[in-house]
């Protein structure tokens, strides 16, 4: 590319302000511009959407976005014609930055959380990192049911020397206002080994079902964090998305018909129907309880195609047998 062309191509995109449904998108002004044409799309649709931005005029604020999804972005310059390298943003909470500044030192080798009343744990292991986001990682999502108790986290601290003392520190937003609050503080404590550590918590009844969960921050740290939002020289912060669970949607397995079963889990387009001898209705939830999906099953398939990313719960009703089952959509 000629550096003509290159000093007509939007530079530096970057998103702020983002919300479950709208974003502010920024990019470095180009010398003689006389306009830009912002375009955007969700992951899940090949359909994009454009407006156009005046000269002079640097930002562009994106509405109505789908909720928990991936989107992506461009800028062109509309006198030249060319077009910036894509940017890619999650629409989901926005939580305040926290990291470290030295790596290598310090970090969380392992964080395990055991969910009380059968859901399934969350084991991550992970190396070294100043701050790792594991938000929208989905084997790293973390389920736990409303005003459940005796909940565990569990942290194993790793020294990249002679291991000392720590300090580890973590947060739920159990009320999904992208804040850790005080008052969502479920660890504060020092460690002085390697050895992982265990921690009981329980979940409030006013835990918030949202669309896109909200997510659970460790720290550890050399010196104790003063909170949240802190930059600190040596340690590791490790963010997690976390679903509340409905526990009335919760069956637990030992529960669930033995006859009846759905494969490939996770699924991306299709689930397969065992253990039906005719054709069955059902119903599909979302892990705060929202029916997003009814029919009846055709040749022991259900379509899930339309669905978000994420955890559901599948009703399935036949002559013979009535089950509901857990599935993931990848």
């Amino acid at each position: 590319m000629c550096a003509e062309s290159a000093f007509t191509v939007p530079m530096n995109l970057a998103a702020s302000n983002i919300s479950f449904t709208s974003a502010h998108i920024t990019w470095d002004p180009i010398p003689g511009a006389t306009g830009y044409t912002v375009k955007w799309r969700a992951s899940t649709s090949a359909v994009w959407l454009s407006m156009n931005i005046p000269a002079g005029t640097t930002s562009a604020d994106l509405n109505n976005l789908t909720p928990c999804l991936g989107h992506m972005v461009q800028v062109i310059d509309n006198a030249s014609g060319d077009i910036s390298f894509p940017l890619t943003f999650y629409t989901h909470l926005n939580y305040c930055r926290s990291t470290s500044t030295n790596l290598g030192t310090l970090y969380l080798s392992n964080v395990t959380i055991t969910p009380s009343g059968g859901l399934p744990a969350m084991v991550s292991a992970s190396s070294m990192s100043n701050h790792t986001d594991f938000r929208m990682d989905l084997p790293r999502r973390i389920q736990l049911g409303v005003g459940s108790v005796n909940n565990v986290l569990s942290v194993t601290p790793s020294w990249a020397a002679v291991p000392g003392t720590s300090y580890v520190k973590a947060w739920i937003d159990f009320n999904a206002n992208a804040i850790f609050e005080a008052s969502e503080m479920i660890v504060s404590t020092m460690v002085d080994s390697t050895n992982p550590k265990a921690f009981i918590f329980n979940v409030p009844s006013f835990a918030g079902i949202t669309q896109c969960g909200t997510a659970m921050r460790v720290i550890i740290s050399q010196t104790q964090p003063a909170g949240p939002c802190e930059i600190f020289a040596y340690g590791e912060v490790e963010d997690y998305g976390v679903t509340f669970v409905n526990m009335n949607l919760a069956v637990d397995e030992t529960g669930k018909s033995k006859e009846i079963s759905i494969y490939p889990n996770p699924a991306s387009d299709v689930l397969y129907i065992s253990g039906l001898s005719s054709q069955a209705e059902y119903e599909i939830f979302s892990v705060s309880g929202q029916k997003v999906g009814e029919g009846r099953t055709f040749e022991n398939t259900v379509d899930i195609h339309y669905l978000a990313k994420g955890i559901y719960f599948i009703q399935l009703k036949s002559k013979e047998n009535t089950a509901r089952l857990k599935f993931i959509r990848k």
